[in-house]
């Protein structure tokens, strides 16, 4: 008896067709060369339908993608570089196939202002992130920017420590409380 029959069988014990139906999928039992030959025909209709796709459908794809990738990146909770804001936009003018300069003109800003930002000489300010985002046309929203510099600059603050002894040296008339 087949594996799928064997589960059916159990099944109609307690529930009707119908139920099962509406609550279960079935896989098919195929042996490694049919599960080979699906895999492949999957593939050519994959290849097939890649060739198919236009300009505008590939960074739609390609926004999307970024997009999972930070959401991902927000859950794991830990900076990673890879994602810092500069790497991101980079990212992002990259898929968008523009020039450094068409994208600072998109963007209202100086094309030496981005080119700070993007090589972490500059942090970006929240103008930026708003027009980040509708120059994406909303899928990568301005909070999405605002999340990924603010991970940044947290992490910059736990673990720069000789910046923060430096700074320290500088105040004066710090409060006396004993904990």
């Amino acid at each position: 008896m087949k594996k799928s029959e064997k589960i059916y069988k159990e099944l109609r014990e307690k529930y009707t067709d119908e139920e099962i139906v509406e609550s279960f999928v079935f896989n098919e039992d195929l042996n490694p060369a049919e599960q080979k030959k699906v895999e492949e025909e999957f593939r050519r209709i994959r290849m097939e339908r890649l060739k198919n796709m236009s300009e505008s459908d590939i960074l739609a794809a390609n926004l999307i993608k970024i997009k999972l990738r930070i959401k991902d990146y927000f859950k794991r909770g830990k900076f990673e570089e890879k994602f810092s804001f500069a790497n991101q936009l980079k990212e992002y003018i990259k898929i968008t196939k523009r020039s450094h300069k068409e994208i600072a003109d998109n963007l209202n800003i100086h094309q030496t202002k981005l080119s700070r930002i993007i090589n972490g000489r500059e942090n970006p300010n929240i103008e930026l992130m708003y027009r980040l985002e509708e120059h994406s046309s909303g899928q990568l929203p301005a909070f999405y920017w605002w999340k990924l510099f603010s991970k940044e600059l947290e992490h910059k603050i736990r673990t720069d420590l000789e910046k923060k002894l430096e700074e320290a040296k500088k105040v004066k008339g710090a409060l006396e409380i004993r904990a």
